[in-house]
């Protein structure tokens, strides 16, 4: 999951986009950095793929 860009909820009814910069799978904590560089730290249930970082090499060029 490392390097996807995904959607994820900040609060109730607030949603953010970033990139995971850090996954942890055995707990599944995810630390996000979106475009302004703020870092969010969550549980992975909290957020939504928007597109994995295979589908990005794929689709380049």
């Amino acid at each position: 999951m490392k390097g996807a860009w995904v959607e994820f909820q900040t609060d109730l009814d607030s949603y953010g986009e970033g990139r995971v910069i850090a996954h942890n799978e055995r707990t599944g904590d995810v630390v996000i950095r979106d475009d302004e560089g703020i870092h969010w730290r969550g549980a992975e249930d909290h957020i939504e793929v928007i597109v994995q970082p295979s589908d990005r090499d794929t689709h380049a060029g």
